[in-house]
Protein backbone atom coordinates (compact mmCIF):
# COMPACT_ATOMS: atom_id res chain seq x y z
CA UNK A 1 0.00 0.00 0.00
CA UNK A 2 1.28 3.47 -0.83
CA UNK A 3 0.93 6.65 1.21
CA UNK A 4 -1.69 8.06 -1.21
CA UNK A 5 -4.54 6.91 1.05
CA UNK A 6 -3.00 8.64 4.06
CA UNK A 7 -2.79 11.89 2.15
CA UNK A 8 -6.38 11.64 0.95
CA UNK A 9 -7.73 10.88 4.44
CA UNK A 10 -5.84 13.88 5.82
CA UNK A 11 -7.49 16.06 3.17
CA UNK A 12 -10.96 14.69 3.92
CA UNK A 13 -10.72 14.74 7.73
CA UNK A 14 -9.16 18.06 8.92
CA UNK A 15 -7.80 18.15 12.43
CA UNK A 16 -9.10 21.45 13.80
CA UNK A 17 -12.71 22.31 14.77
CA UNK A 18 -12.68 25.36 12.49
CA UNK A 19 -11.46 23.38 9.51
CA UNK A 20 -13.84 20.50 10.19
CA UNK A 21 -16.90 22.53 9.21
CA UNK A 22 -15.58 23.19 5.70
CA UNK A 23 -17.05 21.04 2.91
CA UNK A 24 -14.86 18.16 1.72
CA UNK A 25 -13.93 18.68 -1.92
CA UNK A 26 -15.76 16.37 -4.31
CA UNK A 27 -12.47 15.35 -5.98
CA UNK A 28 -11.02 14.27 -2.61
CA UNK A 29 -14.05 12.15 -1.73
CA UNK A 30 -14.09 10.40 -5.10
CA UNK A 31 -10.35 9.72 -5.05
CA UNK A 32 -10.42 8.43 -1.45
CA UNK A 33 -13.33 6.11 -2.14
CA UNK A 34 -11.64 4.75 -5.26
CA UNK A 35 -8.46 4.09 -3.27
CA UNK A 36 -10.38 2.28 -0.48
CA UNK A 37 -12.19 0.13 -3.01
CA UNK A 38 -8.88 -0.74 -4.69
CA UNK A 39 -7.27 -1.69 -1.36
CA UNK A 40 -10.19 -3.86 -0.15
CA UNK A 41 -10.90 -5.57 -3.46
CA UNK A 42 -14.52 -4.36 -3.53
CA UNK A 43 -16.19 -3.52 -6.81
CA UNK A 44 -16.75 0.22 -7.18
CA UNK A 45 -20.29 1.52 -7.90
CA UNK A 46 -21.30 3.44 -10.98
CA UNK A 47 -19.33 6.72 -11.14
CA UNK A 48 -22.42 8.98 -11.18
CA UNK A 49 -23.87 7.63 -7.92
CA UNK A 50 -23.77 10.08 -5.00
CA UNK A 51 -22.48 9.07 -1.56
CA UNK A 52 -23.03 10.54 1.88
CA UNK A 53 -19.92 11.19 3.99
CA UNK A 54 -19.91 11.90 7.71
CA UNK A 55 -16.81 13.14 9.52
CA UNK A 56 -15.93 12.01 13.01
CA UNK A 57 -17.02 8.34 12.99
CA UNK A 58 -14.50 5.48 12.67
CA UNK A 59 -14.25 3.59 9.41
CA UNK A 60 -14.04 -0.22 9.56
CA UNK A 61 -12.68 -1.61 6.29
CA UNK A 62 -10.36 -4.57 5.73
CA UNK A 63 -6.91 -3.50 4.60
CA UNK A 64 -7.52 0.24 5.27
CA UNK A 65 -4.73 1.91 7.17
CA UNK A 66 -5.16 3.45 10.66
CA UNK A 67 -5.23 6.97 9.23
CA UNK A 68 -8.73 6.28 7.88
CA UNK A 69 -10.23 6.10 11.39
CA UNK A 70 -11.82 9.56 11.17
CA UNK A 71 -14.11 8.83 8.24
CA UNK A 72 -17.13 6.63 7.51
CA UNK A 73 -18.77 5.89 4.18
CA UNK A 74 -22.52 5.21 4.16
CA UNK A 75 -23.66 4.07 0.71
CA UNK A 76 -27.31 3.65 1.70
CA UNK A 77 -29.60 6.72 1.73
CA UNK A 78 -30.07 8.20 5.19
CA UNK A 79 -31.33 11.36 6.85
CA UNK A 80 -28.89 14.29 7.27
CA UNK A 81 -27.18 14.83 10.59
CA UNK A 82 -29.79 16.75 12.71
CA UNK A 83 -27.03 19.07 14.03
CA UNK A 84 -25.92 20.01 10.55
CA UNK A 85 -27.48 22.41 8.10
CA UNK A 86 -27.47 22.35 4.30
CA UNK A 87 -24.63 24.34 2.83
CA UNK A 88 -25.50 27.58 1.12
CA UNK A 89 -22.09 27.95 -0.47
CA UNK A 90 -21.08 24.45 -1.53
CA UNK A 91 -21.94 22.97 -4.91
CA UNK A 92 -25.24 21.03 -5.27
CA UNK A 93 -24.96 17.51 -3.90
CA UNK A 94 -22.45 18.41 -1.16
CA UNK A 95 -23.17 18.67 2.56
CA UNK A 96 -21.72 21.20 4.97
CA UNK A 97 -21.78 19.84 8.58
CA UNK A 98 -21.99 23.18 10.39
CA UNK A 99 -23.26 22.70 13.98
CA UNK A 100 -26.50 24.40 14.96
CA UNK A 101 -25.90 27.25 17.43
CA UNK A 102 -26.58 26.54 21.12
CA UNK A 103 -27.55 30.19 21.73
CA UNK A 104 -29.29 32.88 19.71
CA UNK A 105 -28.06 36.49 19.75
CA UNK A 106 -30.36 39.32 18.61
CA UNK A 107 -29.05 42.88 18.71
CA UNK A 108 -31.48 45.53 19.92
CA UNK A 109 -31.00 49.28 20.35
CA UNK A 110 -29.18 49.12 23.70
CA UNK A 111 -28.57 45.45 24.39
CA UNK A 112 -28.13 42.00 22.91
CA UNK A 113 -30.91 39.53 23.59
CA UNK A 114 -29.57 36.04 24.32
CA UNK A 115 -31.79 32.97 24.37
CA UNK A 116 -31.03 29.28 24.89
CA UNK A 117 -31.67 27.18 21.79
CA UNK A 118 -30.14 23.91 22.96
CA UNK A 119 -30.50 23.25 26.73
CA UNK A 120 -28.45 20.04 26.52
CA UNK A 121 -25.44 21.42 24.65
CA UNK A 122 -21.90 21.05 25.95
CA UNK A 123 -21.15 24.05 28.24
CA UNK A 124 -17.98 24.64 26.20
CA UNK A 125 -20.19 25.53 23.23
CA UNK A 126 -21.93 28.24 25.28
CA UNK A 127 -18.62 29.68 26.40
CA UNK A 128 -17.29 29.78 22.85
CA UNK A 129 -20.42 31.46 21.53
CA UNK A 130 -20.43 34.08 24.30
CA UNK A 131 -16.72 34.70 23.72
CA UNK A 132 -17.35 35.15 19.99
CA UNK A 133 -19.62 38.08 20.94
CA UNK A 134 -17.05 39.55 23.34
CA UNK A 135 -18.95 38.50 26.48
CA UNK A 136 -17.28 37.03 29.59
CA UNK A 137 -20.26 34.95 30.65
CA UNK A 138 -19.89 31.47 32.06
CA UNK A 139 -23.02 29.43 31.39
CA UNK A 140 -23.41 26.26 33.42
CA UNK A 141 -26.06 23.56 33.25
CA UNK A 142 -27.73 21.99 36.30
CA UNK A 143 -30.12 19.01 36.37
CA UNK A 144 -33.67 20.33 36.63
CA UNK A 145 -37.17 18.92 36.76
CA UNK A 146 -39.11 18.95 33.45
CA UNK A 147 -40.93 22.27 33.94
CA UNK A 148 -37.64 24.05 34.71
CA UNK A 149 -35.48 22.67 31.88
CA UNK A 150 -34.36 25.51 29.61
CA UNK A 151 -34.95 28.23 32.20
CA UNK A 152 -32.41 30.52 33.86
CA UNK A 153 -32.29 29.35 37.49
CA UNK A 154 -29.34 31.35 38.90
CA UNK A 155 -27.31 34.49 38.14
CA UNK A 156 -24.08 35.52 39.88
CA UNK A 157 -22.49 38.84 38.91
CA UNK A 158 -23.33 40.96 35.88
CA UNK A 159 -25.72 43.27 37.71
CA UNK A 160 -26.44 45.19 34.51
CA UNK A 161 -27.67 42.02 32.77
CA UNK A 162 -31.46 41.90 32.74
CA UNK A 163 -33.47 38.70 32.69
CA UNK A 164 -36.07 38.00 30.00
CA UNK A 165 -39.23 36.98 31.81
CA UNK A 166 -42.13 35.31 30.03
CA UNK A 167 -45.65 34.42 31.10
CA UNK A 168 -47.31 31.15 30.26
CA UNK A 169 -44.84 29.00 32.18
CA UNK A 170 -44.14 28.29 35.83
CA UNK A 171 -41.43 29.40 38.24
CA UNK A 172 -40.19 27.75 41.40
CA UNK A 173 -42.30 30.15 43.46
CA UNK A 174 -45.51 28.82 41.93
CA UNK A 175 -46.14 31.87 39.71
CA UNK A 176 -46.83 31.90 35.98
CA UNK A 177 -43.65 33.76 34.95
CA UNK A 178 -40.23 32.22 34.26
CA UNK A 179 -36.86 33.36 32.88
CA UNK A 180 -36.08 32.34 29.30
CA UNK A 181 -33.05 34.47 28.39
CA UNK A 182 -30.79 37.45 29.04
CA UNK A 183 -30.52 41.06 27.93
CA UNK A 184 -26.84 41.91 27.90
CA UNK A 185 -25.99 45.64 27.55
CA UNK A 186 -24.00 46.58 24.45
CA UNK A 187 -20.32 46.84 25.34
CA UNK A 188 -20.71 44.70 28.48
CA UNK A 189 -17.23 44.32 30.02
CA UNK A 190 -18.06 42.62 33.29
CA UNK A 191 -18.19 38.94 34.16
CA UNK A 192 -21.12 36.77 35.16
CA UNK A 193 -22.10 33.17 35.80
CA UNK A 194 -25.52 31.99 34.70
CA UNK A 195 -27.06 28.60 35.49
CA UNK A 196 -29.60 27.00 33.16
CA UNK A 197 -31.78 24.01 33.98
CA UNK A 198 -31.21 20.94 31.80
CA UNK A 199 -33.09 17.61 31.65
CA UNK A 200 -31.80 15.22 34.31
CA UNK A 201 -30.41 11.79 33.51
CA UNK A 202 -32.18 8.68 34.87
CA UNK A 203 -31.62 8.51 38.63
CA UNK A 204 -29.91 11.91 38.77
CA UNK A 205 -31.23 14.15 41.60
CA UNK A 206 -32.59 17.51 40.51
CA UNK A 207 -30.69 20.65 41.41
CA UNK A 208 -33.58 22.99 40.55
CA UNK A 209 -37.30 22.22 40.67
CA UNK A 210 -40.83 23.54 40.66
CA UNK A 211 -43.62 22.03 42.72
CA UNK A 212 -44.35 18.40 41.84
CA UNK A 213 -47.89 19.58 40.93
CA UNK A 214 -46.67 21.95 38.19
CA UNK A 215 -47.80 21.19 34.60
CA UNK A 216 -45.22 18.83 33.12
CA UNK A 217 -44.20 17.41 36.50
CA UNK A 218 -44.88 13.92 37.85
CA UNK A 219 -47.87 14.78 40.07
CA UNK A 220 -49.65 17.41 37.99
CA UNK A 221 -53.40 17.24 38.69
CA UNK A 222 -52.86 14.51 41.29
CA UNK A 223 -53.54 16.36 44.55
CA UNK A 224 -52.28 14.26 47.46
CA UNK A 225 -52.14 17.11 49.95
CA UNK A 226 -54.13 16.26 53.08
CA UNK A 227 -53.85 12.51 52.52
CA UNK A 228 -52.04 10.25 54.94
CA UNK A 229 -48.58 9.05 53.92
CA UNK A 230 -49.91 5.54 53.28
CA UNK A 231 -52.72 6.87 51.07
CA UNK A 232 -50.44 9.22 49.15
CA UNK A 233 -47.77 6.59 48.51
CA UNK A 234 -50.34 4.18 47.08
CA UNK A 235 -51.91 6.84 44.89
CA UNK A 236 -48.66 8.03 43.29
CA UNK A 237 -47.68 4.45 42.50
CA UNK A 238 -50.39 4.48 39.83
CA UNK A 239 -48.27 7.07 37.99
CA UNK A 240 -45.13 4.97 38.44
CA UNK A 241 -43.76 7.56 40.87
CA UNK A 242 -41.95 6.72 44.10
CA UNK A 243 -41.68 8.81 47.26
CA UNK A 244 -38.02 8.39 48.18
CA UNK A 245 -37.47 11.34 50.55
CA UNK A 246 -39.68 12.72 53.34
CA UNK A 247 -39.19 16.18 54.85
CA UNK A 248 -40.57 17.16 58.25
CA UNK A 249 -39.97 19.56 61.14
CA UNK A 250 -38.41 17.83 64.16
CA UNK A 251 -39.47 20.68 66.43
CA UNK A 252 -35.99 20.65 67.93
CA UNK A 253 -32.49 21.95 67.19
CA UNK A 254 -32.29 19.92 63.97
CA UNK A 255 -35.20 21.81 62.44
CA UNK A 256 -36.35 20.33 59.12
CA UNK A 257 -34.73 17.04 58.09
CA UNK A 258 -34.94 14.63 55.16
CA UNK A 259 -35.42 10.95 55.95
CA UNK A 260 -36.44 7.71 54.26
CA UNK A 261 -39.85 6.03 54.25
CA UNK A 262 -38.97 3.81 57.20
CA UNK A 263 -38.70 6.84 59.51
CA UNK A 264 -42.20 8.22 58.81
CA UNK A 265 -45.43 6.79 60.31
CA UNK A 266 -48.04 5.90 57.72
CA UNK A 267 -50.75 7.95 59.49
CA UNK A 268 -48.87 11.25 59.17
CA UNK A 269 -50.18 13.76 56.61
CA UNK A 270 -48.79 15.10 53.34
CA UNK A 271 -48.69 18.89 53.00
CA UNK A 272 -46.75 19.32 49.74
CA UNK A 273 -44.47 17.58 47.23
CA UNK A 274 -41.38 18.43 45.20
CA UNK A 275 -39.70 16.52 42.38
CA UNK A 276 -36.55 14.73 43.58
CA UNK A 277 -35.29 12.84 40.50
CA UNK A 278 -36.91 11.37 37.37
CA UNK A 279 -39.76 9.20 38.66
CA UNK A 280 -39.14 10.23 42.29
CA UNK A 281 -40.64 12.87 44.59
CA UNK A 282 -39.98 14.30 48.03
CA UNK A 283 -43.04 14.59 50.28
CA UNK A 284 -43.43 17.24 52.97
CA UNK A 285 -45.21 15.67 55.92
CA UNK A 286 -46.39 16.43 59.45
CA UNK A 287 -48.01 14.56 62.32
CA UNK A 288 -51.21 16.64 62.52
CA UNK A 289 -53.89 16.96 59.84
CA UNK A 290 -53.20 20.19 57.87
CA UNK A 291 -55.70 23.02 58.21
CA UNK A 292 -56.16 26.38 56.53
CA UNK A 293 -55.59 27.48 52.95
CA UNK A 294 -53.36 25.30 50.79
CA UNK A 295 -50.38 26.63 48.84
CA UNK A 296 -49.93 26.35 45.06
CA UNK A 297 -53.65 26.53 44.20
CA UNK A 298 -52.65 28.26 40.95
CA UNK A 299 -51.19 24.95 39.73
CA UNK A 300 -54.54 23.19 40.01
CA UNK A 301 -56.73 25.77 38.25
CA UNK A 302 -56.96 23.76 35.00
CA UNK A 303 -57.23 20.33 36.62
CA UNK A 304 -60.48 18.28 36.61
CA UNK A 305 -62.45 18.63 39.81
Amino acid sequence: MTNDLDVLVHQAAPLSDDEAVRPVRSETREALFAQIIADTGTEAPAPRRRWRWTLGVPLVAAGACAAAAALILSPTPSAPDPRAVPSTSARPGTFDPKPVAALSFVRRERYIEVRIKDPVADPQRYRREFAAHGMKINLTMVPASPSVAGQVVMQDGGETIKLIEEKGCYSGGGGDVCVRGLRVPLGFKGEATIAIGRPARPGEPYNSTNSAFTPGEALHCLDIRGLTVDEAVERIKKRKVTATVFNYDTGGPQGYVNVGRDKIPGDWYVTDANPHAPGEVMLFVQKDRPTGKRDNELLFRNCPR
